[in-house]
């Protein structure tokens, strides 16, 4: 974590149980087709109830450097779908051009339609076009066809709402917060590692903006200082 005191990010990793970097398991998780930043992966996964309301994570990981974004909503809807979208054009530092979704309503209408096929006229879709983003879907009741954000829909619970039973929904907010600035910026990826030969997204951020500068819409230090400044 850029500027920070390294005792409070080793206590900051003990928190979360995540102070020392796993092994590798034996079974490697299925790879995927190359792709330059730009590539999302977007899920919704619930979140404890509070106060007697459900809670919704929305959740975006980018393929090839899996820098995490994520968002709390009361509700899973195609409104709320849209507003994340747009929140992660603003947050990504380089260009959306892919996404990839399971079959939910809030993603498509492909299976209420009359052909079981995608109109163009659900509010994600109409976005994704005026945004020149390319969505595809996951073969349904797969969910292993969108791996990449299932698995780090459990690491985000793992280290906070399973771990930890919280009063109100400020307290999630905070601890949620602090889990993404350290994934972003301190959580070791072997699979970064294999690939380009960095430990952490935000590395890999750097990496790319070296190689491909062009892609970018924002420097990796710019990003840095909006993140810091939005969730601490």
């Amino acid at each position: 974590m850029p500027n920070a005191n390294r005792s409070n990010v080793y206590r900051t990793l003990v928190c979360f149980g995540i102070n020392r970097v796993p092994q590798e398991k034996k079974q490697q998780a299925s790879t995927f087709k190359e792709y330059e930043p730009g590539y999302l992966h977007i899920d919704v996964t619930y979140l404890p109830k509070l106060a007697g309301k459900k809670q919704y994570l929305f959740v975006a990981i980018d393929r090839a450097t899996r820098v995490l974004y994520f968002e709390i909503y009361e509700n899973k809807t195609a409104i709320n779908a849209v507003e994340f979208l747009n929140n992660c054009k603003d947050f990504y530092p380089f260009t959306i051009t892919h996404i990839l979704t399971d079959n939910g309503l809030e993603f498509t209408d492909k299976f209420v339609t009359k052909d079981k096929q995608v109109s163009g006229k659900h509010k994600f879709d109409k976005l994704c076009s005026r945004s020149e983003i390319e969505h595809r879907l996951t073969q349904p009741v797969t969910p292993k066809t969108n791996g990449m954000v299932e698995r780090v829909n459990g690491t985000i619970k793992n280290a906070t709402v399973k771990a930890i039973t919280y009063q109100n929904i400020d307290e999630m907010k905070q601890d949620l917060n602090k889990f993404l600035i350290f994934y972003n910026f301190n959580r070791g990826h072997g699979g970064l590692r294999k690939e380009i030969k960095v430990r952490t997204p935000y590395e890999a951020l750097e990496y790319w903006y070296n190689l491909k500068p062009d892609l970018f819409i924002r420097k990796p230090d710019m990003f840095r200082s909006v993140v810091f400044e939005s969730r601490e």
